[in-house]
């Protein structure tokens, strides 16, 4: 009966921590640390020049977000402007500041503290 139980607990608590960090598609992977990110507000494009605003879900829940940045590979060069993040809870965090001047491949790099290390997440975006 006592190993049901324990079972039967370990079952339960798998499933609610996947049903506590639901995460939307594409799905950044590293280690045991996830991520997901979306554009925030109405519009859902970059635009080259403009600030924008994203949304990231990092799992497991008590992860932190602790850094964010974009860089251009090719040019060798990033953002122009450094961006500022919010913990919003339950692993949501929204990260303002954001601008891509000008157009090509960009790198999205999320920083995620989780169980004493720091697994970095990276993205590609390509903006026309």
């Amino acid at each position: 009966m006592k190993a049901h139980f324990l079972t039967l607990l370990v079952g339960v608590m798998s499933i609610s921590s996947a049903a506590a960090c639901p995460l939307h598609e594409p799905v950044l992977k590293k280690g045991e640390v996830q991520a997901s990110w979306k554009v925030a507000g109405s519009s859902s494009a970059i635009s080259s020049g403009k600030h924008f605003a994203v949304e990231v879900r990092v799992c497991p829940v008590d992860a932190k977000l602790v850094r964010v940045d974009a860089t251009m590979p090719e040019h060798r060069h990033g953002m122009n402007y450094r961006a500022s993040f919010t913990s919003l809870g339950e692993g949501l965090w929204r990260v303002e500041g954001m601008m891509f001047h000008m157009p090509g491949r960009w790198e999205l790099r999320l920083d995620v503290q989780a169980n004493g290390r720091i697994e970095s997440l990276t993205d590609q975006i390509y903006l026309p």
